[in-house]
């Protein structure tokens, strides 16, 4: 070992380095001091903060959707029980058009002349039939008078009488074929004819035209068009406000083409099964259109009265995916401007393709529409799983 140095100057800075490397030595040895661990969300009641932004959480703004008085869809069709579609009873050839669309026409007005072979056939087994029923007739008089001459037995009578009572039985079958069919006409030409009095609305023939009574598609639709029949389709969601309303009940109808004006109109059914795959349910209302301002096939929306007692409440929707079922109940989360998300229960008044009426919500407020499944395994386990906090340090 080397001795000290004497000087004393010379040894306190020797003891000086010293220490200073022993220093050196413990600090290097020692483990550094544990971080503070990273802060992840938080949950106060039914709201989930987090301490920056999150990935995979997306929000989108509540949009207008009017009251919540009830508003549904409609299409405007022909009254059916005021709409014939006419087919020929036999199958021929048109040889002339007597209507075209847009007449209005009376009940046995000439619509077209068809050529049917079968209508002459027709024809001419009722002249038959009447004539061997004239011919029978007089045979069976001849008898009567032959017998009370003594010159016929009353069994030959009897016979004529018999033969009488078959032809008229074959003349009345005869005739009663002709009326059932509305065949009027001369020869083989049939003349089709109006079975009600309205107007032609469509028309799906042309002169030359081969026909058959089997056809898929009517010759002539006569129709009244000043009263049309009201197709609505409601949501299940609509059950509750629809099952008080009974037949009869009033609703106003609002069209495009018409701007503001109303028109009213009278429930008249409600189906008792939902579409499968539209889940939706539909009714059927009445209009009367005198002025024949409203036309078939026109999109319509039919607006219904609240029951006595209900107030008229603004309503807001969301996307369908911003609405979730907890506990028997319809909630979404709202994002709040200090960058928490607060689940709120809202209810359900209307149905639409991708989104729903909701109430409990405030105009210019922002739902989760991605991620509200997340927040609510959060809020659900009471506290922060691991995955939320790993989501919370991305």
């Amino acid at each position: 070992m080397m001795p000290l140095p004497t000087h004393p100057a010379l040894r306190r800075a020797l003891r000086a380095a010293a220490c200073a490397g022993l220093v050196a030595i413990a600090a290097c040895s020692a483990e550094p001091p544990p971080s503070p661990p990273d802060s992840g969300p938080s949950i106060s009641g039914t709201t989930v903060r987090f301490p920056r932004r999150v990935e995979g959480i997306r929000t989108e703004a509540v949009q207008d959707a009017g009251t919540t008085t009830l508003t549904l869809p409609g299409r405007l069709a022909w009254d059916e029980d005021r709409t014939v579609r006419v087919l020929p009873p036999f199958a021929g050839r048109v040889t002339a058009l007597r209507a075209q669309v847009g007449d209005a026409v009376r009940a046995g007005q000439p619509l077209a002349e068809i050529a049917a072979p079968e209508f002459g056939q027709a024809i001419a087994d009722a002249r038959r039939a009447e004539a061997d029923e004239a011919l029978a007739r007089e045979t069976a008089a001849r008898q009567r008078e032959l017998l009370d001459a003594g010159l016929v037995a009353a069994k030959d009578l009897r016979e004529a009488e018999a033969a009488l009572s078959r032809a008229e039985i074959e003349r009345q079958r005869a005739r009663a074929r002709l009326t059932q069919l509305g065949a009027t006409g001369s020869g083989s030409t049939f003349t089709l004819r109006a079975p009600i009095d309205g107007v032609v609305v469509e028309r799906a023939v042309a002169t030359g035209q081969e026909v058959r009574p089997d056809g898929d598609k009517p010759l002539f639709v006569v129709t009244d068009p000043t009263r049309l029949w009201v197709w609505l389709d409601a949501p299940e969601s609509a059950l509750p406000q629809l099952a008080p309303m009974r037949a009869g009940a009033s609703l106003k109808l609002h069209s495009g083409a018409w701007g503001t004006k109303d028109f009213d109109a009278k429930l008249v059914r409600t189906e008792d099964s939902i579409d499968a795959t539209s889940r939706t349910f539909r009714l059927r209302a009445s209009v009367a259109n005198p002025e024949r301002l409203l036309k078939a096939e026109m999109y319509v929306t039919a607006t219904f009265p609240l029951p006595p007692g209900a107030s008229d409440r603004p309503i807001e929707h969301v996307p369908v995916t911003a609405v979730l079922l907890v506990d028997g109940r319809r909630h979404v989360f709202v994002a709040d401007p200090d960058g928490g998300f607060t689940r709120v229960e809202v209810g359900i008044v209307r149905e639409m393709p991708g989104r729903v009426g909701v109430v409990g919500l405030e105009p210019g407020q922002r739902v989760v529409v991605e991620g509200n499944l997340f927040l609510q395994q959060i809020l659900s386990r009471g506290h922060v799983p691991k995955s939320a906090q790993a989501e919370a340090k991305k």
